[in-house]
């Protein structure tokens, strides 16, 4: 007997999705320490639901225990298979909510980290007018990494995404909203943050531990005649900008971000005139048809907010 006969063989129940909607809360975060956060459940309670999600299946979903969390070859069909009817049921509320004027239900959000402080980031504009003009719309947000909110979106785990540029995404479309620029730093704890601007060369940074940003090889191109090689990395801005302040490490940080350490006098810019990196911020958000109104909304005041700021 099949799997989808086991599963199917009667009316998917809202206990069902409930089960359903914890076992990919749980797979999504590679294990049940960091559910607990996301569903605000125990972790007994939850590996319950999942107890129940495998009896009602049949099958085991996952391996649990001292070696790690991992999804069985089931568990990663059923995962699969529920992207597609989350998805399907997803947009049947979309046409529903498509005959209201105002749009309602949840909005999932991902976002890289450290946008707010740059004064060029018109995101928290974006976010103030849209949960202002749509106070029944509940927003979920969640920081991850580039590659992360990217990917999340072309598996539609999210409507949208405030990420790098890193080329097209199968379907998804972008609007662009603004460039940041990020400049090589050490902390005032590293041998060169006294050398003299007129001292430092680029064989002195390539010869220092760099840390870098695991998603962005725009740092190690030759287009800034540096040869820099990685001793280090981070997926978050914040983590590169800890390895920089122990003093052992040089990387790239946006300058907004680094802002108040360089005015503290705890880091600086080295060769800046020489060495920097630009930055591409772009909104995502899957293309489907038709577009979700309440993803159609948000684009829509996005764009309100570029336009006026352009």
């Amino acid at each position: 007997m099949s799997l989808a006969t086991r599963l199917f063989s009667g009316q998917i129940s809202d206990f069902d999705l409930k089960l359903i909607r914890t076992f990919r809360a749980v797979a999504d975060c590679s294990g049940f320490a960091l559910a607990e956060v996301e569903l605000n459940m125990t972790k007994s309670a939850i590996s319950k639901q999942i107890a129940d999600l495998e009896t009602r299946l049949g099958v085991q979903l996952c391996h649990r225990g001292r070696s790690g969390f991992a999804l069985t070859a089931e568990g990663q069909l059923v995962y699969e298979a529920s992207t597609r009817m989350l998805s399907a049921l997803e947009g049947f509320r979309a046409e529903l909510n498509s005959l209201q004027k105002q749009p309602t239900g949840t909005l999932f959000i991902g976002s890289i980290d450290t946008l707010i402080t740059s004064r060029r980031s018109p995101i928290l504009e974006i976010l103030t007018l849209f949960s202002t003009e749509y106070p029944e719309v509940e927003l979920k947000m969640m920081t991850a990494s580039a590659a992360e909110i990217d990917q999340s979106i072309a598996d539609r785990r999210i409507q949208i995404g405030f990420s790098t540029d890193r080329g097209k995404i199968k379907g998804a479309s972008a609007l662009p909203l603004f460039s940041e620029q990020g400049y090589l730093y050490c902390s005032n704890r590293h041998p060169l943050f006294d050398v003299d601007e007129a001292d430092l060369t680029l064989e002195i940074l390539n010869e220092q531990r760099f840390a870098q940003h695991a998603y962005s090889e725009m740092e190690l191109r030759d287009e800034h005649k540096a040869s820099l090689s990685p001793s280090a990395s981070g997926q978050f801005t914040e983590e590169i900008a800890m390895l920089i302040l122990t003093g052992n490490f040089i990387g790239f940080l946006p300058r907004h971000y680094a802002r108040s350490w360089v005015e503290a006098g705890q880091m600086r810019a080295l060769m800046p005139a020489n060495i920097r990196k630009v930055t591409n911020i772009r909104l995502l958000y899957y293309a489907e048809s038709p577009v979700s109104p309440l993803v159609a909304a948000f684009v829509k005041t996005a764009k309100s907010v570029s336009e006026r700021r352009a």
